[in-house]
């Protein structure tokens, strides 16, 4: 029996030690937080439920899939995606549709879009610039006058920074292509039918995505594992190239234990100072430093009455509001809300330390209802039974131009320890899918059962293309 400590109770590290709980192995998961799930948990607040951020579960693999559906069987959902873009008081089909664009913004703006999109394509076709930075990846198969109006404005306001310090990677991985052929159609009449580049159906808990989460921790308990909750890992002890003993904090005190080995999911900048501490080689300590995630304060807010719109998502490009995405849980499930209610997560990209991440939970509230009611959803205020915020600090790791060097490095270091596998969104220092961070934890569960080291199960699902273009449920 070998013990194995799992760093991050959340879809990655559970999944991975649900595996090893199953095949026998003595495992113990340390979690920070006070409910598994990490960023796919689910909190409740009166009758209310939200999950930390927008979550559905699609899968290419078959076995994953099975997997979920053999720990909450009849209580996931077959959901349908409905999600639109708001921008100048108009509302989008999201993913976005040049058609509908076109149609939509007036003959001049629209005109102005189509002629930008096209002289785009054709100039790129001569003579192809470099993709450098998120804005030359979109400017070049978008044209100026959509990248000014939807894709600049918004991705600046989620990550903080200018699109032009933004690698294309990030581009690339998230945003589907449009054919011009198809474009002509649409506009006259000759094709209908929304993109097929994203699944329109999706599967999910009946109790939010948490409910995945909150059964895998059941059932490693149940298997003999231990899942530790409110544990913040605060060293780790090695010596001749493997982890020996890992530290945490919890509400008791400091406590310490051996171990044979490490499933770390934690940020892979903490992972790497852990492991170095003062003597951390300078260039691995100014690659993690620039290694950075994007923060999310989420205001979250208790509402009687009748669904606020159709959408289970709604994304807010214009840079003048701070929301970046309006969420309704009821969308997702009906038992997220109590009958007669719903609810709405509003989300708020900003820095932890930030005056937005600081600010009064009142002040935050008041702000979002005078966005919400300039954006066309009015009388909110009067139908608030209760608000609160929550936050998720390390939400989205920050694709700046060199992040692949830094993050090969820190990776290349951490990796160098024999016994410790590093992966999930933040342990691999990517943009993962739930779905993906789930197979990343069999992966590395699998791994540390065959004896192996784990070395590219950071890099797994890497080789490019939507995983909505493939999804089981599409």
């Amino acid at each position: 029996m070998r013990h194995v400590i799992v760093l991050g109770g959340g879809a990655c590290g559970l999944t991975a030690a649900y595996q090893l709980a199953r095949a026998g192995c003595e495992v113990t998961v340390l979690e920070r937080e006070s409910r598994p799930g990490g960023l796919c948990g689910t909190h409740e607040r009166s009758g209310f439920r939200f999950d930390f951020g927008g979550h559905r579960f699609l899968s290419r693999s078959p076995a994953l899939e099975a997997l979920v559906r053999e720990l909450v069987g009849g209580d996931l959902l077959l959901r349908r995606r409905s999600s639109a873009v708001l921008y100048r008081g108009r509302r989008f089909r999201y993913p976005l549709e040049l058609d509908e664009v076109v149609r939509k913004a007036g003959f001049v703006d629209g005109a102005r879009a189509l002629a930008s999109y096209g002289a785009e394509r054709a100039r790129q076709l001569v003579a192809p610039a470099p993709d450098l930075s998120f804005r030359d990846w979109v400017t070049h198969r978008f044209g100026r006058v959509l990248y000014d109006a939807f894709f600049g404005p918004y991705t600046e306001k989620l990550w903080g920074i200018s699109p032009s310090e933004i690698s294309a990677d990030w581009a690339s991985q998230r945003i589907s292509l449009l054919s011009l052929g198809d474009v002509a159609l649409r506009l006259f009449g000759l094709r209908r039918g929304g993109s097929r580049s994203y699944a329109r159906r999706y599967l999910y808990p009946r109790r939010g995505i948490g409910q995945i989460f909150e059964r895998m921790a059941e059932e490693t308990r149940a298997l003999g594992g231990e899942v530790r909750l409110g544990a913040e890992v605060i060293g780790l002890s090695h010596s001749r190239g493997r982890v020996r003993r890992i530290a945490w904090r919890d509400g008791r005190g400091e406590h310490e234990r051996a171990c044979d080995a490490v499933i770390s999911t934690v940020a892979l900048p903490k992972v790497a100072r852990m492991l170095g501490g003062r003597a951390l080689p300078r260039e691995v300590e100014r690659s993690a430093d620039r290694l950075r995630f994007r923060g999310i304060r989420l205001c979250n807010v208790l509402l009687d009455g009748p669904e606020v719109s159709p959408h289970t998502w709604m994304y807010v490009s214009s840079p003048e509001y701070a929301i970046a995405r309006i969420q309704e849980p009821r969308h997702r499930s009906p038992e997220m809300a109590p009958p007669g209610c719903t609810s709405l997560m509003l989300e708020l990209p900003c820095d932890p330390g930030s005056q937005r991440w600081t600010a009064p939970e009142e002040t935050i509230y008041e702000q979002s209802m005078d966005e919400l009611g300039r954006l066309g959803f009015s009388g909110l205020r009067a139908r608030t039974r209760e608000h609160f915020s929550s936050f998720v600090v390390e939400g989205y790791p920050i694709y700046h131009l060199d992040y692949r060097r830094d993050r090969e490095k820190v990776l290349g270091f951490v990796g160098a320890t024999e016994n410790l596998v590093s992966c999930g969104r933040q342990g691999a220092f990517r943009y993962l899918f739930m779905d993906t961070a789930m197979e990343m934890g069999l992966a590395a569960a699998d791994a540390i059962l065959r004896g192996g080291r784990g070395d590219r199960i950071s890099e797994l699902r890497s080789g490019g293309g939507l995983i909505e273009a493939k999804a089981l449920t599409a």
